[in-house]
């Protein structure tokens, strides 16, 4: 069947994809050195199965539509770089069935949905080209209000009341969009900072809900208005903020949070984890988790020790960086991990974390 003979290619793509996306990201040509050391568990054994799996990778990617192109480097040992020239480059058409069309196409108009993305505009024309050329999307499909984010047009009004807000230290009431239920929270904030973070506008300040410092998207905000101080409120107040109607703490700054993953978010007290990488995303391990302190044990993986505020927020990371990121402590995040997983394989609901 096409479908199974397509799922049987999909680890070996996979695996090419990931040196392509390497090589791409590398400032100039690499030596079949550095991409061996990049890929240990790909190119390990011999010298000579080495090569050969080189060889047969470097035609396999020429295929999948990649210009790989070579140079002389001159002077070095290993004199041969390659690179991939991403303008000449060109992957072959995609073939998908009327079930994955569906997928892809509801994930994509989803992650539309969810934020102001700075790719979301290649992301909208890829969806729009999947419309015209897949068969068995839903008949919704077709409608072009699909690919609009949800509040997405009022995010410039949003932002100015949002700012104008913080500048009169005035209280503010949103309507805010809970991801984990679907539900639409009421919440008043004392807005400390704004900033921009990943394509993202996010504000900071103390939620009067939660009773504490947390972090806000604008692209969540369903309404907000300055509503200042209730008067009752007022009334047992010897004095309020001397700007407004509260002061933001000397010691805040906003960068603290715009540069924040979302494992540091301050969820519950600092506790301490380890993350295994192992494969492509070893060398990397300092990249993906900058604040941890990073080893490397007596099989080659690199292990990461940092402190987390969010350990759900942590696990579910290492899911999305796939089976080459494994936490191993602590038993928590570990029980977290199949939790998150059990959910995903028993479908979509209300309580998917």
């Amino acid at each position: 069947m096409p479908t199974a003979r397509r799922a049987a290619k999909k680890p070996h793509e996979a695996r090419l994809l990931r040196l392509a996306a390497w090589i791409l990201d590398q400032s100039g040509p690499v030596t079949r050195g550095r991409i061996f050391e990049a890929f240990p568990d790909e190119y390990s054994g011999r010298a000579g199965s080495a090569e050969r799996k080189f060889t047969r990778d470097k035609d396999a990617l020429k295929r999948l539509g990649f210009n790989l192109e070579t140079e002389q480097l001159g002077g070095r040992e290993d004199q041969v770089g390659y690179a991939i020239d991403a303008r000449s480059s060109s992957l072959p058409a995609v073939d998908l069935d009327a079930d994955e069309a569906a997928a892809v196409w509801t994930a994509g108009v989803g992650a539309l949905r969810l934020s102001r993305h700075p790719l979301r505009d290649e992301l909208e024309s890829a969806l729009r080209k999947l419309v015209v050329g897949a068969r068995g999307l839903p008949p919704r499909a077709a409608a072009a209000e699909e690919l609009a984010p949800e509040g997405g047009a009022d995010d410039g009004k949003l932002l100015a009341r949002l700012v104008d807000a913080w500048e009169r230290r005035r209280r503010i009431r949103i309507a805010y969009w809970r991801v984990s239920t679907g539900e639409v929270v009421e919440r008043e904030v004392d807005v400390f900072g704004w900033a921009r973070r990943r394509g993202e506008w996010i504000f900071v300040g103390h939620c009067h809900l939660r009773r504490g410092v947390r972090i806000f998207y604008l692209s969540r905000v369903r309404a907000l208005k300055a509503v200042g101080i209730p008067k009752d409120e007022a009334d047992g107040r010897a004095v309020l903020g001397k700007e407004g109607d509260y002061d933001v703490p000397d010691a805040f700054d906003v960068r603290s949070w715009s540069r924040q993953q979302i494992w540091d978010y301050d969820v519950h007290p600092p506790a301490p984890a380890t993350v295994r990488f192992r494969g492509s995303l070893a060398r990397l391990a300092s990249r993906l988790l900058p604040a941890a302190q990073v080893t490397t044990d007596e099989t080659g993986a690199r292990v990461a020790r940092l402190r987390v505020g969010n350990l759900r927020g942590l696990v579910r990371q290492a899911l999305a960086w796939g089976p080459e990121a494994e936490i191993t402590e602590p038993a928590e995040a570990r029980a977290l991990a199949r939790e998150i997983l059990a959910s995903v394989a028993a479908g979509p609901s209300r309580g998917t974390p």
